[in-house]
Order: structure tokens, then sequence, then C-alpha cells
């Protein structure tokens, strides 16, 4: 009976170890699925905050665009207003008869600063008597500078002249 007694004794421990290992291994099942579930409520919060931060970073730039465009708004606004007022101010200026004085003025100066370009630029060549007289001076306002003959340049264009001439008899 001793021996039926050990045997029976160690299958019933056995047993006991058998049900206490599978209770602590469904118990550390338990455990992990626990701590998986808390790590995705942790994450799923962790990304809650995140998507809350961008949609608070998003809704602060529509704020600021928002903004600029008012302020924008009111800029366009201003200048209309100074637009208008300006226009309002010319057309005073205008009925006001000091325009006419301005633009007759005007289309006075503007024609006598062409007359005086086209007298001056008009001959084909200027003969002047010497180089400090106001001969001389105009030539420098001229657009073509090479067309003014000086004294001293005088002979030597006659000469070259004479000679081109008697050139052109002998070819005849």
């Amino acid at each position: 009976m001793g021996d039926d007694t050990l045997i029976a004794f160690f299958a019933n421990a056995d047993a006991v170890a058998q049900r206490i290992q599978e209770w602590n291994e469904y118990r550390l099942k338990q455990e992990i699925a626990a701590k998986e579930r808390t790590i995705d409520i942790q994450v799923e919060k962790a990304s809650d905050a995140k998507a809350n931060k961008l949609a608070a970073h998003k809704l602060e730039n529509l704020q600021a665009w928002n903004e600029a465009q008012e302020s924008r708004k009111k800029l366009r606004k201003q200048r209309s207003e100074q637009c208008k007022s300006n226009l309002f101010w010319f057309g005073q200026w205008i009925g006001s008869g000091r325009s006419g004085i301005f633009f007759f003025i005007c289309g006075v100066l503007i024609s006598t600063t062409a007359t005086a370009v086209a007298i001056i630029n008009l001959p084909t060549f200027l003969s002047c008597p010497n180089s400090k007289s106001l001969c001389y001076r105009v030539y420098q306002m001229r657009f073509h500078n090479q067309s003014v003959i000086l004294p001293g340049q005088a002979k030597d264009i006659v000469a070259e002249y004479e000679r081109n001439k008697s050139k052109s008899k002998r070819r005849k």
C-alpha cells in the first residue's frame, strides 16, 4: 500500500502541478492582454492628442490667414478711398481753370524745346569762326557733331573738294 499511495500521491501532485501551471499560463495571458489593452489605450490617447494638436495648429493657421485677409481688405479699402479722393481733387483742379494755364505753359515749353532742337540740327553744315564762339558751343548739342567746320578746316575741305572735282573731270 505504501507504493500505491505514493504513486497516487505523485499522480495527484502531478495533476495539481499541471493545473497550477495551466492556471499560471492563463493568468499570464490575461496580464499580457491587459497590458496590451493599456498600451493600445495609451497609443490611442497619444494619437488623439497629436490629432488634436494638429487640428489646433490648423485652426490657428486658418485664423491667422483670415486676419491677414481682413487686413488686406482694409488696406484695399484705404487705397480705393485715397484713389477716389485723388480723382476728386484732380477733377476740381481741372474745373478750376488753373489746369488750362498749366497745360498751356507745358505746351509752350515743349514746342519751344522742339523748335530749338530742330534749329540746331537742321543745317547740314555749320561754319564757325573759332572754337570759342557760341556757334561752336551749339555744335556740341548737335546730333551729328562732324558737320561743324572751323576756319582751319575750311581750307583743307576746299582743297579736297578741288582735288575730287579735278579727278572726276579726268575720268570723263
